[in-house]
């Protein structure tokens, strides 16, 4: 996040997602601007929820480096019944571990698509 640089704003998005269920742990660093999120196994936490998170304490999100576990077909990962495109290549399968990045659309009606390296 380009805009972090507020300590009290850092600390209340830390509390933000210390207080949202699925979340283990929590590390935000205002030097760096970035957020790193520790995830319950079987969490409902969406993309979504995280940004709208960031938005809500003044913040704009920006590329969200990712992995996600989920079912692989026809370059399209299934996540918890919310499908995701894939840009890259990737293994198809059940329960397939995927690592890349995700930029938040300016239109949240806009698909999400994972961008593997």
């Amino acid at each position: 996040m380009k805009d972090m640089n507020c300590p009290s704003c850092s600390e209340s998005l830390g509390k933000a997602f210390e207080k949202m269920r699925g979340v283990k742990h929590v590390e935000v660093s205002m030097k760096d601007g970035t957020v790193v999120l520790d995830l319950a196994d079987q969490n409902r936490v969406t993309l979504e929820q995280v940004w709208d998170t960031v938005k809500r304490i003044g913040f704009t999100p920006g590329e969200t480096k990712v992995i996600v576990r989920g079912a692989v077909k026809d370059s399209l990962i299934t996540v918890l019944e919310k499908t995701i495109g894939i840009e890259g290549s990737a293994p198809e399968g059940e329960n397939v571990e995927l690592k890349g990045t995700i930029t938040p659309p300016p239109d949240p009606r806009t698909p999400i698509k994972l961008r593997i390296p």
